[in-house]
């Protein structure tokens, strides 16, 4: 009996520690989520290093863009003389500088969200042994009402 008693007690210990060590690894990535927010909020100028990226990897910008001198040129070729109003190539969107605000926020939001879940875990492993002992308690009342009816 001594020798279950000892391993309950050592896997008690290791599931709370486990639980503990989850709950502030959880809360180290929210804050560092919440400051990456609040870095590129004070300072959005830093995205264009990820929309850069983006442009590098998928080429999506210089895509859209010679589309767009290909609309051009027929524009102009019709009307043979060319307007004002219609935007030179080189001055086109760059679609990767919002399709990496898009990614910037989704994956806060994916990161927040596995941080607050490993914050949730972690409380509950960590607190697992009161909760059980608490239930226990409840369920030796409940034996014993039972009893004294």
């Amino acid at each position: 009996m001594q020798n279950t008693s000892k391993t309950t007690d050592f896997l008690s210990i290791l599931v709370r520690s486990l639980g503990l060590i989850m709950l502030i690894i959880g809360l180290y990535v929210g804050i560092k989520v919440i400051f990456a927010a609040w870095e590129l909020y004070d300072e959005p100028q830093k995205i264009e290093r990820f929309a850069d990226a983006i442009d590098h990897g998928s080429n999506l910008d210089s895509t859209i863009s010679s589309l767009t001198a290909s609309t051009l040129n027929v524009k102009t070729t019709d009307a043979e003389t060319p307007r004002s109003d219609i935007v030179r190539a080189d001055d086109s969107l760059r679609v990767s500088y919002f399709l990496a605000w898009f990614l910037a926020v989704l994956l806060l939001m994916i990161i927040s969200g596995l941080a607050m879940s490993a914050i949730r875990t972690g409380g509950q492993l960590a607190l697992y042994d009161l909760e059980v002992k608490r239930f226990a308690r409840q369920l030796i009342e409940e034996a014993r009402k039972k009893d004294d009816d």
